[in-house]
């Protein structure tokens, strides 16, 4: 799927915006940042509608998927509810005497979805601009309604507890090992010098809510953030351009959890987001006599924009966490990026292999349901570590920092009884100055 760029939140130099643009339709919505302004471009032509349609359709299938979320959570809320409601009187009998009060139990659940709702819906109001900025010749209103799919709904769910992770305290410990790792190593031993790193370009794939990516532009890069799914696009956009105040939202990520429960209270446990406004962080950074770094977005399959000729040795770090796994084949990425690197240039990972294609696996062998694959037509492939470096090495790369193992979980929620987690394993590759690739 060819997907169109979202307006870039923060202003990115004139070739950055570019070569950002350069394969898909053109935005016309400025960012919404007072502090950078984009500069003047030869944007290109949006493609003929037609061509179009499916990534329409799709993006108005996830924004429908967003409205909807109390429909979904209500329904389950309600079967929850009624299950209570149908035990004898004699098990109704010691759930008071336990001092279990349903009203309470069920009053809570419902506002905790209903704030929830009310936080995707101002979402989605922002997710107007972006449709608007990918096709602005087009009302929505003329193009084909689809009902979210099961998986566009569990996405739904899955985006706030990644609201958590990205932009809550509540997520920071999860982020010191997903994301402290790789801001350690560019802001310590590779690029230990602020004044010079605005000329030090970084792209961020998978970068989801874009917390790293921002993260990133503060310490002074200058960055890119690549993002595939439109959920992230559109919660990545809200995220970096609407959330305007420190804790302006109050969400209820595990409000749907209701099993491996230590206290009925952590079924609503509050999160606040934003817990930094990066509009605030740009004013302290200004007042303290220091840049902002160049942010930019761009939209598609990573490996589809960043083999292109314009990406060829164009950038310095490749900044990589929780996402070598999501490729079908591995090795494509590992070439995509060496491709992308300049001389000397550094892949900079932390991540688990949990292979996001494995289980397609099982499709291929039902030629009525086939699997999903990359363009050499490979579904999954599965390399351990060792194999992952070894064929690296092989390809020409450098190790510079060896694998370190650290563990984490991932939108966790760390008053449950149930804790699932990764052994990640941080590294840095590096290709070398002589390598042309």
């Amino acid at each position: 799927m060819s997907q169109p760029p979202p307006p870039p939140p923060y202003a990115a130099s004139s070739a950055q915006q570019q070569q950002g643009l350069s394969t898909s339709p053109s935005s016309h919505h400025p960012p919404h940042n007072p502090h950078h302004h984009p500069q003047g471009l030869s944007l290109p032509p949006a493609p003929p509608v037609n061509d179009m349609m499916d990534d329409m359709r799709l993006f108005l299938r996830t924004i429908t998927a967003f409205r909807n979320y109390d429909v979904q959570a209500r329904t389950s809320l309600i079967v929850r509810e009624q299950n209570f409601k149908r035990l004898p009187a004699r098990h109704q009998q010691l759930l008071a005497a336990a001092n279990v009060s349903l009203n309470e139990i069920f009053s809570n659940y419902h506002n905790g979805v209903t704030c929830n709702q009310q936080f995707l819906t101002a979402m989605c109001d922002a997710g107007a601009e972006l449709f608007e900025g990918y096709w602005p010749d087009v009302d929505p209103s003329t193009i084909p309604q689809d009902e979210p799919s099961p998986m566009d709904v569990d996405k739904v769910f899955s985006t706030l507890r990644q609201f958590m992770r990205d932009w809550s305290a509540e997520g920071a410990q999860e982020r010191s090992v997903a994301y402290g790792p790789i801001l350690h190593a560019l802001t310590t031993s590779l690029f230990p010098n602020r004044a010079t790193r605005n000329a030090v370009r970084v792209l961020v794939p998978g970068a989801g809510l874009c917390r790293l990516s921002v993260e990133l532009a503060l310490l002074g890069f200058t960055c890119q953030a690549n993002e595939f799914s439109y959920h992230m696009l559109i919660a990545g956009h809200y995220a970096q351009n609407h959330l305007s105040e420190q804790h302006q939202h109050r969400l209820y990520p595990y409000v749907d959890n209701t099993c491996n429960m230590f206290h009925r209270a952590d079924q609503f446990f509050p999160v606040d987001v934003p817990d930094v406004c990066v509009m605030d962080a740009v004013d302290e950074l200004n007042a303290n006599g220091m840049h902002f770094g160049d942010l930019s977005m761009v939209a598609g399959d990573f490996t589809e924009v960043y083999r292109k000729p314009e990406h060829r040795g164009a950038w310095n770090v490749v900044a990589s966490s929780f996402f070598l796994d999501t490729a079908h084949n591995i090795l494509e990425y590992l070439e995509v990026i060496m491709g992308a690197l300049a001389p000397g240039g550094y892949l900079v990972n932390v991540g688990p292999l949990l292979y996001h294609f494995a289980d397609s696996l099982s499709s291929a062998l039902s030629p009525e349901t086939p699997g999903s694959a990359s363009v050499d037509g490979v579904q999954s492939i599965e390399l351990s570590l060792d194999e992952l470096l070894g064929a690296a090495k092989a390809l020409g790369y450098i190790i510079h920092t060896p694998p370190q193992i650290l563990e984490t979980s991932y939108t966790g929620n760390n008053r449950s009884m149930k804790q699932m987690m990764y052994r990640v394993a941080f590294f840095v590759l590096q290709k070398p100055y002589d390598e042309t690739r």
